[in-house]
C-alpha cells in the first residue's frame, strides 16, 4: 500500500524523510512542508500536490467500486429472497435503479512536459507562503531613510530581521529569507554608519540624523 511506503522528499536541494504517507500529510498540516516539494515515488521525482491527488482519486476510485460492489449484494440477496411474480396487473409504476445516478469521481492528472528527459510540472496556480515577520522587518528598516525615523528605525527592523530569521529556520516551507537579511543589512548598516559619524564626523551626524539635532 502506499501509506507503508517511504518516500523521499526534497525541496530547493534538501532533503527531507524519508516519511510514509501519513507522516507526509502530518507534516503537511503542520507547515513543515509545502506541495511544492518534490517527492520520489518509484524512483520518479514529482510534485507534491500531484502525488498526494493521485493517492486521494485513487481513495476515491476504491471507495466508489466498493460502494458498487455492497449494492450489488444487497440487490443479489433482494431478488434470492423476493416471492415468486404472479403475472397480472401491476398496481404502481416499475422502477429500476439507475446505474449512472452517482459515478465514481474522474480523475484529470496535470501534464508534465518533459525538456530533455526531465519532467517539469507548471506551478504557476501555487507560491509558497511569505513569512510576515520578514516583509514587515524589510518595511521597518526601510524607513532608515527618512529624516527623524533614521536614528530609531534600525532597532525594531533588527529585532524583527532575527525574529524572522528564526521562524524561516523553524519552517523551512516559509520564503521570505532574502527579506529578513536584507532588512539586517541595512539596520548593521545604519547603526554603524552612525556611530562612526558621531565619534568621527559630528557636524554630519547631526545634518544626517536631525532628531538628535
Amino acid at each position: 500500500m502506499s501509506e507503508e511506503s517511504q518516500h523521499q522528499l526534497q525541496w530547493r536541494g534538501k532533503n527531507y524523510g524519508p516519511w510514509t504517507y501519513a507522516e507526509i500529510k502530518e507534516r503537511l498540516r503542520e507547515g513543515e512542508i509545502h506541495s511544492l516539494h518534490q517527492v520520489q515515488v518509484n524512483g520518479v521525482w514529482m510534485l507534491l500536490r500531484d502525488y498526494i491527488e493521485t493517492q486521494e482519486a485513487e481513495a476515491r476510485l476504491q471507495r466508489a467500486a466498493e460502494m458498487a460492489a455492497q449494492i450489488r449484494a444487497q440487490e443479489s440477496a433482494k431478488k434470492q429472497s423476493a416471492k415468486p411474480v404472479v403475472r397480472g396487473r401491476i398496481d404502481g409504476p416499475v422502477t429500476r435503479p439507475n446505474p449512472f445516478a452517482n459515478p465514481p469521481p474522474v480523475y484529470v492528472k496535470s501534464v508534465a512536459v518533459s525538456h530533455g528527459g526531465t519532467n517539469h510540472y507548471d506551478t504557476h496556480d501555487e507560491v509558497a507562503p511569505t513569512c510576515w515577520l520578514a516583509v514587515a522587518a524589510f518595511v521597518v528598516s526601510c524607513c532608515s531613510f527618512v529624516p527623524y525615523l533614521n536614528l530609531i528605525s534600525w532597532l525594531p527592523s533588527l529585532v524583527l530581521g532575527h525574529l524572522a530569521l528564526q521562524q524561516i529556520q523553524r519552517q523551512p516551507a516559509l520564503e521570505g529569507k532574502g527579506l529578513a537579511l536584507g532588512a539586517l543589512a541595512i539596520a548593521y548598516a545604519i547603526m554603524a554608519f552612525a556611530t562612526f559619524s558621531f565619534l568621527m564626523f559630528p557636524d554630519l551626524f547631526y545634518r544626517i540624523f536631525p532628531i538628535a539635532g
